[in-house]
């Protein structure tokens, strides 16, 4: 009788737990779903029926986001910015990651504090002095100011990240390319890096969903409705064209198309890097 009770307890908590899990499966992928069929509708059809299937696939909306309201522009100034910015975000984030994982220096402890302290403070507490900043260096709405202040704000992250994984590294590694007469850059490009494949994948793809949804920045950096980013593209969007749901519902869409793609290519380095410092220890 034990065994037949233990048996149903454990029947009912695993259908429990199926049920958890698929409630919030299907929590997680409504607004999916209703982004889909709405952007598939035109506004006549979505006034009366707002949740159910489209009557038949309406592309209109597409292109009136991609051609008439900018969304192509918007969306290869973004993909310009991150591939930039990524490049130096990269390098910082490896650069700070040996410096303070495996080398010696004064004050390295307090530096890598400080750097762990800037991670608390949101982007709205500094964006007034970052503004000015850049407004002194005659930054704004440019390129280059945007990509200064991505890089500023997201790369001390990247670089806790880069710390903890070099600090696994076997330190005979950096030991024998020292003896072997390599400096440091040497040492940072052609052994650490290569080695640290995985996670500079994992930031990689942090750090690209972070550049490719950020608002505060880039609207606040980028004046120019030429300049501008996807997310600031669609923030003004219904304040300045007044559109219905359907076609900012297909602004979303493209939107997350690409982060969607560079997701699935480099989902592997989420994996590898799971059990990277563990390899490495042992």
């Amino acid at each position: 009788m034990k065994r037949k009770n233990t048996l149903k307890k454990v029947t009912y908590g695993t259908y429990l737990k199926y049920f958890i899990l698929i409630l919030l499966a299907v929590l997680m992928l409504y607004p999916i779903y209703f982004a889909v069929i709405s952007s598939l509708k035109p506004s006549s059809e979505y006034i009366g029926n707002v949740l159910g299937m489209p009557q038949a696939f309406f592309m209109g909306n597409y292109n009136s986001v991609l051609i008439r309201m900018n969304m192509l522009l918007f969306l290869i100034n973004t993909i310009i910015n991150v591939s930039i910015t990524m490049f130096f975000y990269l390098i910082i984030c490896s650069a700070a990651g040996l410096a303070f994982g495996k080398l010696k220096f004064k004050g390295k402890i307090f530096c890598f504090s400080l750097i762990l302290f800037f991670q608390i403070f949101p982007q709205m507490v500094v964006a007034q002095e970052l503004y000015l900043i850049l407004a002194r260096m005659r930054l704004l709405n440019t390129r280059l100011g945007l990509v200064l202040a991505w890089c500023a704000y997201f790369a001390p992250f990247g670089a806790y990240i880069m710390t903890t994984y070099f600090a696994t590294v076997p330190k005979e590694i950096l030991e024998s390319t020292r003896i072997d007469g390599a400096n440091v850059f040497q040492q940072l490009f052609k052994i650490m890096m290569p080695v640290a494949k995985p996670m500079l994948g994992t930031i990689g793809i942090i750090g690209t969903l972070s550049m490719w949804n950020e608002l505060p920045f880039a609207s606040l950096i980028l004046m120019d409705n030429r300049r501008r980013t996807v997310t600031v593209g669609i923030a003004m969007m219904q304040g300045e064209f007044g559109v219905p749901v359907p076609i900012l519902a297909s602004a979303v869409i493209i939107s997350a198309i690409i982060p969607t793609i560079c997701y699935f290519i480099f989902q592997k380095f989420i994996a590898m890097s799971a059990t990277a410092g563990t390899l490495s220890a042992q």
